[in-house]
This record gives C-alpha cells, structure tokens and sequence, in this order.
C-alpha cells in the first residue's frame, strides 16, 4: 500500500516519527497523514533526490529507511510496494508511481507519479523508447496540494492534477556533444527533442543542437551542428497523447535557464478543449474535501481547458 494524505493508522505514526527524526517536522505525530506531514515527507524526497511526490510507497520508504540507519535510528515496517491505496475513495482514480531513467552527474529522479490513466500512456511511451535505445528522464510529475505556486509555477498546473512530466533539466540544452537529448528551436517558442540511440536501426540525423551559455548575467542560445543516431522523441510523445508547451518569452529575452521549459509535456488526451475544467480534474483525484482546501482552489476550479487553463 501507499501512505499519502489521507491516510491514517499506525503506519502513518511511525512515518511521523521517522521524519521527526530526521529533522523534517510533520507536525501533530498523531497518525493522521496531513499537510504538514505531505510538506515534510516532500522535503525529505527532495533532500534525497527522489520523485517529490509527498507520497510514501516502496521508493521514499527505502530512503527513509536508509536515512535512519545511517543515523543509529530505528526503523519501522514501511510499505513495502505501490500498489494502491486500498483507502483510495470509491470513483477517484489512482496515483502510479513509473519509471524513470536517471543518468549518472545529471540528476533527476527514477520515478516520475502520474495520476493512472496519463500513467498507463506514459508506460507504453516508455516502453517504445526504450526499445528504440533511449530514456525517458525525470524531474518530477504529480505535485502536492501544498507546493505553492511562483513565477515559474502556476496555480493551475497540470502538475497539480497528475497529467504533466518535465524530463530531467540538466539531461538537455547543455552539451550537445555529451546530453542524451538534442533539441532544436521551431517557431513560437516551441522546441523538439531529439533522443540519442545506439540503435544501429534508428537512422543517423544532421541537427542544429541548441545549448545555453549565460553572458553578463543573461541566457544566449546558440546552436552547433551534431550527427548521430536520434529519434524525434517529440514525435513520440504527441503520438501517446502528450503536448509540449512554448518556451517563456523571458528566456528568450535572457531570462533564467527554468524559462525555457523545452522538458514540459502534459496528457491533453485526457482533457476536451472547451469543456475540461480544473477543479473537474482535480476532483478526479482528491475527494472534495482535499481539493477545496488547496489555496487557489477558488481561482482556478472554473478554468477552462484550452481557453483559461493552458
């Protein structure tokens, strides 16, 4: 089983416990996973480099336990797989956690959660890439109630609802001559992703690889001319039901490396343009009760997909 927010029992108790003693305060140790203890678990993951779901399932309980044990700690009897939470509401759908590619000194993590349907999509994505010779990287999928929104976050992200993925942001855009991914600048802000492959059937491209320096204090794109075996992995998502977005115009005008957003796909297949709402989505996946208390519940609940959500 999965301990999230919701959850209850002594399991739970013992998480608190466990994250108490690691410095990372889950607020009341009472047995009721809340907010405060999603906020504490999703600093422990971040802290480890893992998936930072504020979930508790095979991967974080592994860390947890890890964690203790170096520090002379005791440990519990977390859960012990991802199944789902047999707690989960009659009519919500579930949250998978699936795998992701970590690539050694770019960081990342080797789980990205998706609310279940985006999920079964992005297995069989995954699935076509990897025998195509590629990775599949990750910074992150499902985002918690409680992670605030900012200038590089909005408050209807479809992080929010289990149906976007970033690749890992150092995987791309840095050195076209070691990055796994080469991507390339189209019109509108839009970028394609081209994954390197040792697929002696995957036919050899000439691309005009982007990558980003900063000069006094700004981003500068430039690009350099690479060879080699690649297959178009934008292609590949779109075919699965998956959409990039544009870059922000920030970055184009020198802003922040986070500007450039070439890693971000969302599950479109799973919304209809005009007729999805927000908090119709998220109601998918939190009970009312969970999803009236997230902050910009009020602001964002009537968003339209296609005309004010995206």
């Amino acid at each position: 089983m999965l301990l999230k927010k919701g959850s209850k029992g002594a399991l739970v108790h013992g998480l608190q416990e466990s994250l108490f003693t690691l410095g990372y305060h889950p607020g009341p140790i009472d047995g009721i996973f809340g907010s405060m203890t999603e906020n504490a678990l999703e600093k422990f993951q971040k802290s480890r480099k893992i998936s930072v779901d504020g979930i508790c399932g095979s991967s974080t309980s592994a860390e947890l336990i890890k964690a203790l044990e170096a520090g002379g700690h005791e440990t519990i009897a977390f859960p012990k797989s991802n199944e789902k939470d047999p707690e989960l509401p009659a009519g919500l759908l579930g949250w998978v956690a699936c795998t992701a590619d970590k690539i050694p000194g770019r960081g990342g993590y080797t789980r990205v959660t998706l609310r279940s349907d985006a999920a079964e999509s992005y297995n069989q994505l995954r699935e076509e890439v990897v025998s195509l010779g590629g990775v599949l990287t990750s910074a992150g999928g499902r985002r918690g109630l409680s992670s605030k929104a900012g200038p590089a976050r909005s408050k209807k992200s479809m992080h929010y609802v289990g149906l976007a993925i970033d690749l890992a942001l150092p995987t791309g855009l840095q050195d076209p001559d070691t990055d796994p991914y080469l991507i390339t600048m189209e019109d509108n802000r839009y970028w394609r992703i081209w994954c390197k492959t040792e697929n002696k059937d995957v036919p050899k491209v000439e691309i005009d690889a982007a990558y980003v320096s900063r000069k006094n204090g700004k981003s500068i794109v430039r690009t350099k001319k690479i060879s080699c075996r690649a297959f178009d992995l934008t292609g590949l998502f779109k075919k699965y039901g998956w959409e990039r977005i544009r870059g922000r115009r920030s970055f184009f005008r020198g802003g922040a490396y986070g500007g450039a957003e070439w890693w971000h796909f969302q599950y479109e297949a799973a919304l209809e343009v005009g007729v999805s709402k927000f908090g119709s989505e998220l109601l998918k996946v939190y009970p009312p009760s969970q999803a009236e208390r997230f902050a910009y519940w009020d602001e964002s609940k009537n968003c339209v997909f296609g005309k004010t959500w995206f």
